[in-house]
């Protein structure tokens, strides 16, 4: 049962990368006024969780975690639609693959622990289809895509949230409880935003904007929420790095469904559906999957 709801996790994420896409190229181009509207809706999305779960405190001992992740599902949000506004959806989708190799690196650096063969080879797959996406031609020169930093950095630090999840599940907190308090918290820390003067002033201008696109960002909000519950309810049934390494089909997802609408929604869908880069990615995200399933016993 648990395969199931893992692999909704990426169907449901790719669709609601896809409207993130358009909303951070389209509609707001402050990363930082986008990720305020997004966490403005997380109040909804867990009153709306509550209601199918009552939740409970959690254990004094648990509040630290809530407030990394909580800082964690806010921070990662500017360079996630920075790399948004600099690449195709599938292409950003797949660079959070990149997140795989952070543990053990720090694992080696922190504690000296050495790979095996087969998870050097892991890494190595992953580097080698990483830079072999970021490569784009502009000019007649070919040049690193800025996503692959940016996502990097998301990557990074995503890596810790569902180890941290996974803690939490370990000692006793329910689903609703670790789910709403991380967005609740990711709220909170969105307040501040507020205080930076440029922040504020684009916020007030688009907050008209906003009320018009509530419809996309319940939807938004919705198959994201559906994702991550599908995929942390995933993970309190099995290994994290299984549950996490079926979430690196996202960029299969999004390139298939890129491929189905771009004719139909070309203002929403931002993806390069020529056969020949629909052939080429697919195949470097079959090398990248393989690389994460080699490399992946280290959640």
């Amino acid at each position: 049962m648990w395969l199931l709801y893992a692999f909704i996790a990426p169907a449901a994420y790719g669709v609601a990368e896809i409207l993130d896409n358009f909303l951070s190229n389209k509609i707001f181009k402050n990363p930082l006024t986008l990720s305020f509207f997004s966490a403005l809706c997380n109040p909804f999305v867990v009153l709306l969780l509550f209601l199918f779960e009552r939740p409970t405190w959690p254990p004094a001992s648990t509040i630290p975690i809530f407030l990394v992740i909580g800082f964690i599902e806010l921070a990662y949000l500017y360079p996630y639609y920075k790399g948004l506004q600099n690449d195709d959806t599938s292409i950003v989708a797949a660079f959070f693959g990149i997140g795989r190799i952070f543990v053990p690196i720090l694992a080696f650096f922190v504690v000296g622990e050495v790979l095996s063969i087969a998870q050097y080879a892991g890494v190595a797959l992953i580097v080698f289809s990483s830079i072999a996406l970021s490569f784009k031609k502009e000019h007649a020169k070919m040049l690193f895509s800025r996503s692959l930093w940016y996502i990097g950095l998301a990557a990074f630090m995503l890596s810790f949230e569902g180890v941290l999840l996974k803690y939490l599940f370990d000692h006793g907190v329910q689903f609703s409880t670790a789910v709403g308090g991380e967005m609740l918290v990711a709220t909170a820390f969105s307040i501040p935003l507020l205080f930076v003067k440029n922040v504020r002033s684009d916020i007030a201008t688009h907050w008209k904007t906003f009320k018009k696109f509530i419809p996309l960002f319940s939807l938004e909000e919705g198959l994201t929420f559906i994702a991550f519950s599908a995929e942390t309810y995933a993970i309190s049934l099995a290994p994290v790095t299984i549950v996490k390494s079926v979430g690196m089909f996202i960029p299969f997802f999004v390139l298939f469904y890129g491929k189905m609408l771009k004719t139909r929604l070309p203002l929403m869908i931002k993806e390069n559906t020529e056969n020949k880069i629909v052939l080429k990615r697919t195949l470097l995200f079959a090398v990248m999957v393989a690389g994460i399933m080699l490399l992946g016993n280290y959640d």
